[in-house]
């Protein structure tokens, strides 16, 4: 049997015809950026999210970029952010001259540990960033405590977070502002690239709509922007896509369940279900850093496959912090040895998931 590790097929039958629609009305107007499905999209990816702003741009990480500069953050900056997430995150803060400042994350969740930030916190630190990886959200009540404490600004990046919640709140709801990835393995994925701001502060909406196309008015200019302006097909796909989200999620955390109940490990995110709905962009475990390589190769032989999400701790990174100290965050390093993502997207059936189980464990009990 081959259980691939992420796969659209199905979705692509479903939503076909409606994108061929579309697309035929997009090469009629010739309008095919930043135009009328950019906007359609907009308008209904704010109201998923109860939202009051919402700014589509070209991929995750511009929106990341947009976001940090509609906060002031600048050169010499601090902005606090998890040792375990993505190179996009760290990246974003380099790119407006201002430096990442990593913090260790939980034991049993893998999030940025909240109990951990105030030590991390000087004169020159400006804004937390809290990543919500695999589609857990953070502690937000206490982060967002801390951030009013002393005064600093709070940035999501939820670009795995399409569908989760905190006590019933969207990402966003806490924060200044929180971004969006359409990657297409997402669980909003684009046919191509994508993402978003959303904001509930018209200032930050009304700098980074603007500064997403070359911030210009007429013939005059606010500042230096960027060409971060999302295509028209990217939209269009969005549009079809985002009426299967919430469905999609359903999925999702019906086969997270079926991995927790027949899987052997339990090594896997354990977070409190009352307080927050995981999205699942990803289901991880956690095995022996010295087997690792083993399982997978023999999960391989038997169809399986799998990823590592992800397999370095950006504390470590040289390109990051040359004078890095691998003991500044011992979870994140060892989690980045020992993580496995195990397959998870909608189309995945019972029988395929009882089968990864099943070989799984046995690959463990070996």
């Amino acid at each position: 049997m081959i259980v691939k590790f992420f796969s659209e097929k199905k979705k692509a039958k479903k939503i076909s015809f409606e994108i061929q629609k579309n697309v035929k009305n997009m090469l009629d107007s010739g309008q095919y950026t930043n135009a009328k499905y950019v906007k359609k999209f907009e308008e209904q990816f704010k109201k998923y999210f109860n939202a009051k702003y919402c700014v589509a741009v070209n991929n995750g990480t511009s929106a990341l970029h947009l976001s940090l500069l509609a906060l002031k953050i600048k050169k010499d900056d601090e902005v606090i952010i998890p040792s375990m997430t993505f190179i996009a995150s760290a990246a974003a803060i380099n790119y407006v001259g201002a430096k990442p400042v990593f913090v260790d994350v939980n034991k049993n969740d893998w999030l940025i540990n909240p109990n951990l930030i105030e030590k991390y916190i000087t004169k020159k630190t400006k804004a937390i960033m809290v990543v919500h990886l695999h589609g857990l959200m953070c502690d937000m009540d206490k982060i967002k405590k801390i951030a009013t404490k002393y005064k600093l600004k709070l940035i999501e990046d939820a670009a795995q977070t399409h569908g989760s919640l905190y006590k019933n709140k969207s990402p966003g709801y806490f924060s200044d502002v929180a971004s969006f990835s359409f990657y297409p393995t997402k669980n909003l994925g684009a046919v191509g690239e994508g993402g978003a701001i959303l904001t509930n502060n018209k200032d930050i909406f009304e700098k980074t709509k603007r500064m997403r196309t070359w911030s210009h008015k007429k013939y005059n200019f606010f500042e230096i922007g960027f060409n971060y302006r999302m295509a028209e097909f990217s939209a269009i796909s969005l549009l079809a896509k985002l009426k299967f989200l919430s469905s999609d999620i359903k999925r999702r955390i019906i086969i997270a369940k079926k991995y927790k109940d027949n899987l052997k490990t339990q090594n896997f995110s354990i977070f409190d279900e009352t307080i927050k709905k995981h999205s699942y962009h990803i289901f991880a475990i956690t095995v022996n850093a010295k087997k690792r390589k083993k399982i997978m190769t023999a999960l391989k032989l038997k169809g399986i496959e799998t990823n590592i999400h992800y397999p370095y701790n950006l504390s470590e990174l040289k390109i990051l912090d040359k004078k890095k100290n691998k003991t500044s965050s011992p979870e994140s390093h060892r989690i980045s040895k020992e993580f496995i993502s195990l397959p998870i997207y909608p189309e995945l059936n019972d029988k395929k998931i009882l089968y990864t189980c099943k070989v799984l464990n046995q690959v463990l009990d070996s």
